[in-house]
């Protein structure tokens, strides 16, 4: 994930854009014959394309080709500069600016979400943004996130960029979660009833869900996972309230 480097860390009022089912759209416009897929299954459809690249690399380069020129195409049109791509993906983009032009031809970019805040991790290889429409959390780019860790970010994302008192609320959160007694907060969900944990002295550690339950968060290394976790996007606020 390449974040621009050229826009500011945190952002307002981000939509998001991409080409419903990209390859089987392209096929189906390409007349390609998909009829033995079930279109809506999007695991089954995933799998039966990926077969059909393996076999036939042309495939694979007819739908890179057609997805990238698609996604210029819908660039160009819409006047749209590179300081308004915030992230620029295969089949997608995530913009600051919203597009006047959707449907080219037969494969339309339709939106899919815009975000009320958009927060960069430090790095810009990540980011955590909250949706304009029901205040949902998503998050891009951080590897084992898990419910439980969505709850920082949310605060995190709420946190004015605008608000005086900015300091003290990242405060309040750091002390919060270095605070809190529920060991669900430090569970990385492995399947249904399997967490890692990370203990102080003794590293990763799997546990059960009843185990986790009943940890003294004490012997817990919060530290490790506010530095992985958090630490990227509180960097990034603090970052734009000093250059503010």
């Amino acid at each position: 994930m390449k974040i621009n480097p050229d826009l500011p860390l945190i952002l307002k009022d981000v939509r998001v854009y991409d080409i419903e089912a990209c390859h089987a759209t392209i096929l189906l416009n390409k007349g390609f014959d998909l009829s033995h897929l079930d279109l809506a299954d999007k695991l089954q459809r995933n799998i039966a394309i990926g077969k059909m690249m393996r076999e036939n690399p042309r495939i694979t380069s007819l739908l890179r080709i057609t997805t990238e020129s698609i996604i210029n195409d819908y660039l160009n049109v819409n006047h749209i500069q590179d300081n308004n791509v915030v992230i620029r993906q295969y089949d997608g983009l995530i913009l600051t600016k919203k597009l006047d032009v959707t449907n080219l031809g037969h494969i339309p970019l339709e939106m899919r979400e815009s975000f009320r805040i958009f927060i960069s991790s430090i790095k810009r290889n990540s980011y955590i943004a909250i949706a304009s429409y029901d205040n949902n959390i998503k998050v891009k780019g951080v590897a084992h996130q898990y419910e439980k860790m969505n709850e920082i970010y949310c605060k995190l994302c709420k946190v004015s960029i605008d608000s005086l008192s900015i300091f003290e609320k990242l405060q309040k959160i750091k002390d919060e979660f270095f605070n809190s007694e529920d060991p669900n907060l430090f569970g990385i969900p492995l399947n249904e009833n399997k967490f890692n944990v990370f203990l102080k002295g003794y590293g990763e550690l799997e546990v059960s869900k009843s185990t986790l339950n009943i940890m003294d968060t004490d012997d817990i290394d919060k530290d490790k996972y506010f530095k992985f976790y958090i630490e990227p996007f509180t960097k990034s606020i603090v970052s734009v309230m000093v250059n503010y």
